[in-house]
């Protein structure tokens, strides 16, 4: 009976012609669209936020195939479980499973050529068959056709309990297109295991992490997110989504590629030869701050997917900029640092009335008129901003950030110290913490407009040089501060 319905409704001739009529005939001729990772575009996280210059799938002849011929196999499966009473109530389980394997062989050997088609077009690899064709993977389609695959699933599910030949029948739906899963997930679960192992390379992260910026492998993460969804919703409706964080394998894998680039990221930190000074944190807090800003500008969708991964990259980013600040003003406020901290240690022990005894208020004084005074405070603030814009890259568009959290840091702890001149001293810390504030935003402001002002002069120049007969070899005119200038939104994270 098999045989008869394989060279009846569902036989080779009548499929081949099915397939090839499909809009995109894609069992005819198709285009591999998978890139690797390091092949995509690096993103910013300024200007076009999302990446829409990769290729689509072609994902429309797949949906029109399993809404039309699925019903015309689970209908074959339906009638060969009436027809040789596959079904019967009174059967005990082991009975009913012999049944189905049964019914699971026939069925199977009658839709061949429909599992062979829908395999080429859902891009699963194969060998060269007798007509000598040869399917080459594409995980990007085996992806996009998983995601059809499981929505396709939803409609052969026995909600209302009907039992007999109609559960036979879904149940073996089911497990054709939960076989299909089975081989296209497998080809992109292939694809994502080799890419992890790029990451782990930390390709061109220096030795010694200074100046890395913006790794590579974190740069292109997103590009191939925004691949992954125009994929998802080409042919659909403007207001799909695909839910990606409801797909069990699909949001593990992806999540298990977003873990990997934080694993990248602390084996470079961890390093012996990475500079444990400042260029540990400032990896660090670059890249955990890009992830996290990058994967919120692409919606709710990929917010939801990679929540834990973004919590995770904001506590990084939170420790990691905390204990920069830190390092930061300690190296530039180094003796006034070092006396607060010995006042505070001593104020402990002895109280406020004692540290006079200790630390003559002579000595005091002396040392906050050498380096507190309104001008020294000018020099190393600005000292301190050109510092953190040499150490930042313009890719990661942390420096407005970081530099407002600087500003933070420098009023807490300069609070402090005016409260400890204030109470062990009696002497008014001058300028004060509000003063300090006041300074560090105007040194920012100042830098700001520098830069802006030297990237339009370098603009003008450029674009007077581009005359006829010249080369037109692009060449770099913007600075670091358009992207501070940009992004001064953004928030700390």
């Amino acid at each position: 009976y098999s045989e008869l319905v394989a060279e009846g409704i569902l036989s080779k001739k009548r499929m081949k012609v099915y397939f090839a009529s499909l809009p995109q005939r894609s069992s005819v001729s198709g285009s591999n669209v998978t890139k690797d990772l390091k092949e995509y575009s690096a993103v910013t996280l300024r200007g076009n936020k999302e990446d829409t210059s990769s290729m689509p799938v072609n994902s429309q002849d797949i949906q029109k195939a399993l809404s039309e011929i699925l019903p015309v196999v689970a209908r074959e499966a339906y009638f060969t479980a009436a027809l040789f009473g596959l079904s019967s109530r009174h059967m005990d389980g082991r009975e009913k499973k012999r049944n189905f394997e049964s019914a699971k062989r026939s069925v199977d050997h009658s839709s061949q050529y429909f599992r062979y088609y829908m395999s080429r077009i859902c891009g699963i690899a194969s060998e060269a068959d007798a007509e000598g064709k040869r399917v080459t993977a594409d995980p990007m389609l085996s992806l996009v056709s998983s995601i059809h695959l499981n929505e396709a699933m939803d409609s052969y599910i026995d909600r209302q309990k009907k039992g007999g030949d109609h559960s036979l029948s879904l149940a073996y739906v089911r497990a054709t297109i939960l076989d299909m899963r089975k081989k296209v997930d497998k080809q992109w679960v292939t694809w994502v295991e080799e890419e992890i192992k790029w990451i782990k390379t930390s390709s061109g992260v220096p030795l010694n992490g200074k100046r890395a910026g913006v790794f590579a492998s974190f740069s292109h993460f997103p590009a191939y997110l925004d691949h992954v969804m125009v994929c998802c919703k080409a042919d659909r409706p403007k207001d799909y989504s695909p839910n990606l964080h409801k797909i069990k394998v699909v949001s593990y894998y992806l999540q298990k590629m977003a873990g990997s680039l934080f694993a990248s990221l602390h084996e470079c930190a961890e390093r012996e030869t990475t500079d444990q000074q400042y260029a540990a944190n400032v990896m660090r807090m670059e890249n955990s701050y890009f992830f996290t800003q990058s994967i919120k500008q692409r919606g709710s969708e990929m917010t939801t997917l990679f929540q834990k991964q973004i919590t995770a990259a904001s506590a990084i980013c939170k420790q990691s900029t905390d204990a920069y600040l830190g390092w930061m003003i300690k190296r530039e406020f180094k003796s006034l640092h070092s006396l607060f901290s010995n006042i505070s240690r001593i104020r402990r022990d002895v109280g406020d009335g004692d540290v006079p005894i200790h630390v003559p208020r002579a000595t005091f004084v002396r040392t906050l008129q050498k380096e507190s005074s309104r001008e020294v405070m000018k020099e190393k603030i600005s000292v301190i901003y050109a510092r953190m814009e040499k150490h930042l890259s313009e890719q990661g568009g942390l420096l407005p950030v970081a530099w407002k959290a600087l500003v933070k840091v420098l009023y807490e702890w300069f609070g402090r110290w005016e409260k400890l001149s204030t109470q062990c001293y009696k002497f008014i810390l001058e300028p004060s913490a509000v003063d300090v504030v006041r300074i560090a935003k105007a040194a920012g402001g100042a830098n700001r407009t520098k830069s802006l002002a030297s990237e339009a002069r370098a603009s003008t120049s450029a674009g007077a040089s581009a005359v006829p007969g010249e080369s037109s070899t692009p060449r770099r005119t913007g600075s670091r501060s358009n992207t501070t200038g940009r992004s001064a939104g953004l928030s700390y994270a």
